[in-house]
C-alpha cells in the first residue's frame, strides 16, 4: 500500500492531477505514521491540505499548523465526540453559502454548503466548521440518498 500526496482534481483522467509525493506503507502499519514523513520534504507554507477522515488526527493538525499549512479535516464517527459537537451546531440558522445542482454518472445531484465560525472546538487551531448536504437520485432506479458531511478547518474558507 502506498500513501500519496496528490494535487489537482480527484479525477484520474484530469491533466491537473499531479502526484507530488508517494511513500510505501509497511504491511504491519497504516497510513497514519506515514503522514508527516510524506510531507516533510515539501514546502507547505500557505497550502491547504485535505485528506480523508483517517487523517483527522490531532497530531496531523498540529504538524500542519507548525509547517504553516492550513487543513480541511473530514469528521466521521471515528471521532464520535468531535462529530457530535459539529453535527449539533445550529446548522438550520446558518446561511447557505453555496448551492450546486448537476447531472452525471447516471444520477442527479444537489450539493449545499454551509460554513460556521466558532470560538472553540476540541481540535487544534480549528476555526471553522463546514457542512455539505448532498442529495443524489439514481436516474435508473429513482433511489434517493441524502448524506451530510462535516469538516473542520484552521482557516476561514470562502464559499466557492
Amino acid at each position: 500500500m502506498a500513501d500519496r500526496l496528490v494535487t489537482g482534481s480527484d479525477r484520474r483522467d484530469d491533466p491537473q492531477r499531479l502526484v507530488l509525493a508517494q511513500r510505501q506503507v509497511d504491511r504491519q502499519s497504516n497510513e497514519i505514521p506515514a503522514f508527516a514523513p510524506l510531507l516533510d520534504g515539501i514546502d507547505l507554507t500557505g497550502a491547504v491540505i485535505t485528506a480523508d477522515a483517517l487523517h483527522t488526527q490531532h497530531d496531523h493538525a498540529v504538524y500542519l499548523y507548525k509547517r504553516g499549512a492550513h487543513y480541511l479535516a473530514v469528521i466521521k464517527r471515528n471521532h464520535p465526540a468531535l462529530h457530535e459537537k459539529v453535527r449539533c451546531l445550529p446548522w438550520r440558522d446558518v446561511r447557505l453559502d453555496h448551492y450546486e445542482r448537476g447531472r452525471g454518472h447516471h444520477r442527479d445531484e444537489i450539493r449545499r454548503l454551509k460554513t460556521a465560525a466558532f470560538a472553540h472546538l476540541d481540535y487544534p487551531h480549528a476555526r471553522q466548521a463546514l457542512q455539505v448536504l448532498r442529495w443524489r437520485r439514481d436516474l435508473a432506479t429513482g433511489k434517493l440518498t441524502i448524506e451530510r458531511i462535516y469538516s473542520i478547518s484552521n482557516c476561514r474558507a470562502s464559499p466557492m
